[in-house]
Parts: C-alpha cells; sequence; structure tokens
C-alpha cells in the first residue's frame, strides 16, 4: 500500500508539477491580454487621431481651394482694375482735349462775332458811302 500511496503521490506530484506549469501559461498568457488590451487601445486611439486628421486635412484642402480660387478672383480684378485706371486716364486726356477745343470754340466764336459786326459796320459804311456819293453827284 505504501507502494501505491508513494505511485499516487509520485502521480499527484507530477499532476501538481502540470497544473502549476499551466497555472504560470495561464498567468503569462493573463499579462500578454493585458499587453495586447493596451496595444489595442493605443491602437485604437491612434486610429481615432488618424480620422480626426483627415478630416482636418479635407478642410483645410477645402480652404485652400477657397482660398487659391479667391487668389484667382483678386487677381483677377486687379487686371481689370489696371485696365480701368488706363481707361480713366485715356478719358481724361479727352476731357482735356475736350475742354481746350471747347475753349478754343468759345475764342473763335467771339471773333466770328466781331468779325460780324465788323463786316456789318463796314456794309452799314458801304451803303453811307454809296448814298453820300450818290448825294454829292446830284448836287453838282
Amino acid at each position: 500500500m505504501l507502494i501505491i500511496q508513494s505511485q499516487l503521490l509520485t502521480e499527484l506530484s507530477a499532476m501538481l508539477t502540470v497544473l502549476l506549469s499551466t497555472t504560470k501559461m495561464l498567468t503569462i498568457q493573463s499579462q500578454l491580454l493585458t499587453e495586447l488590451s493596451a496595444a489595442l487601445t493605443v491602437l485604437l486611439s491612434t486610429t481615432k487621431m488618424l480620422t480626426i486628421q483627415s478630416q482636418l486635412l479635407t478642410e483645410l484642402s477645402a480652404a485652400l481651394t477657397v482660398l487659391l480660387s479667391t487668389t484667382k478672383m483678386l487677381t483677377i480684378q486687379s487686371q481689370l482694375l489696371t485696365e480701368l485706371s488706363a481707361a480713366l486716364t485715356v478719358l481724361l486726356s479727352t476731357t482735356k482735349m475736350l475742354t481746350i477745343q471747347s475753349q478754343l470754340l468759345t475764342e473763335l466764336s467771339a471773333a466770328l462775332t466781331v468779325l460780324l459786326s465788323t463786316t456789318k459796320m463796314l456794309t452799314i459804311q458801304s451803303h453811307f458811302t454809296d448814298n453820300f456819293s450818290g448825294l454829292l453827284l446830284s448836287f453838282l
């Protein structure tokens, strides 16, 4: 019976050794699962951050597209203002020329008025001279 008990104790010792080994493996597996859980948490957090960064980059791209469009519009407006400035310069020059022409026409009109008055006076003098000459001849 002692031999059987000894064999049972040996088998029990072997089982306890296997159980202890299994317990150590389960402890290691539990630690690995804990570390894996932590790594997955970090990965999930990183994925969320990458998603947010992707959304921010999309919004930034849209903002840059609007800025580019606005810049193009401002460039076009600048070109239009340059052309408008040139047109206004031509208009100002033309207006100055028209003002000078108007002044010259006013002076010419005044000169023509004087010439017309002088012509009328000369015509009257000529008629008077003709009439006076005719009277003088009739008295003679």
